[in-house]
Order: C-alpha cells, then structure tokens, then sequence
C-alpha cells in the first residue's frame, strides 16, 4: 500500500496536479507570522515592554553596585548619569510600551463587542420585522 501511495505521490498524484511550491509556502508562514504581532490582540508588545522594564531595572541596579562602594561623589556622577538616568529612562519607556499594548489589546476587545453588538442587533430586528409583517399579514 506504502507502495501505490509513494508512486502516486512521486507521479503527481492521481489528476496529476503538483504540489504548491515550498519556497512559496515558505513565504507565506513569516509574512502571517509577522501580521499576529502587529495585531492588537496580540500580546507580544506585552511581553516585549516587560523586557524593556527589566533591561532597565538592571541598568539602576548596575549603577547602584557600582556607586556604592564610592564615597566620593565626584566618582559616583558619572555611574549615576550613566546607567541610573538611562535605566530610568528605559524603564519609563518599557511602561509606555505596555500601557500602549493594553490600550490596543482593550480597544481590540472593545471593537469584537460592537461588532457582535451589532450583529445581534440586525438579528433581532429582522426577527422582529419579519414577525411585524406576519402579524399585519394574518
């Protein structure tokens, strides 16, 4: 049985008809691939502002190890300019990254709701217009 099926398989298959492409089934997966994280269901840009937030809390961390064993404040200026401010400045930003993705993912949601909201409703009025018209009608 393996036999006729390898055959048919290596012959086109019964009508004779190839398979698509690999390399354009290739193409397809990363393009799809790259659209889910762009939509604004997607928790991706989550996980990605979670990141952020932590990339900076280890840049404070590290400016802290550092100016901590100084005593003089003229050495400890640049540890804090350096890593403390910008880790900061990152954190703030990885917060901005997940409020905007939780903006999106909300109003994504929100828009599935009016939708079906809305289907809902051109259901039941046409429930109700075509129960209308077959009560005037009797």
């Amino acid at each position: 049985m393996t036999d006729v099926l390898m055959a048919e398989t290596a012959s086109g298959g019964e009508n004779g008809h190839e398979s698509p492409d690999p390399r354009e089934q290739a193409g397809v997966a990363p393009a799809r691939r790259r659209l889910q994280v762009l939509e604004p269901s997607s928790l991706v840009p989550t996980y990605v502002g979670i990141a952020v937030v932590a990339i900076g809390f280890a840049l404070i961390a590290i400016a802290w190890a550092k100016v901590a064993a100084l005593t003089n404040v003229a050495l400890q200026l640049p540890y804090v300019v350096s890593a403390g401010i910008s880790g900061l400045a990152v954190v703030v930003c990885g917060v901005l990254i997940v409020n905007v993705a939780a903006k999106r993912q909300d109003a994504a949601e929100r828009a599935r709701q009016m939708e079906r909201l809305t289907s809902i409703m051109a259901e039941l009025k046409e429930a109700l217009g075509t129960g209308a018209g077959r009560a005037e009608d009797g």
